[in-house]
């Protein structure tokens, strides 16, 4: 009797602690997702005031240049967060070509 109500409490147990991981884990993925968004959306603005400071006049101005002196630190911040995906799964080989 003693083994019957272990094994239910178990299952209960385990089935409860699946369910939590798993919206745990789609909770994670919708968070690393808006990272990964917030990413894309700074690396293209970067490349955007790249391209229109492309002489590195508003750059090397004191009132303007701390603007993108801090876009080029929050880019290089967030892709340390996250590991970029490589198609051929080589990922030393993408880290070399920088």
């Amino acid at each position: 009797m003693s083994h019957l109500i272990i094994t239910i409490l178990l299952g209960i147990v385990s089935t409860f602690s699946s369910i939590i991981l798993f919206y745990a884990l789609k909770r994670i993925t919708s968070y690393e997702q808006i990272i990964l968004n917030i990413n894309k959306t700074v690396d293209l603005i970067k490349h955007q005031l790249k391209i229109i400071d492309e002489k590195g006049h508003f750059e090397a101005d004191d009132e303007i240049g701390f603007f993108f002196k801090d876009i080029l630190k929050l880019s290089n911040e967030l892709e340390q967060l996250f590991e970029t995906e490589v198609d051929d799964g080589n990922k030393e080989e993408k880290k070399k070509e920088k």
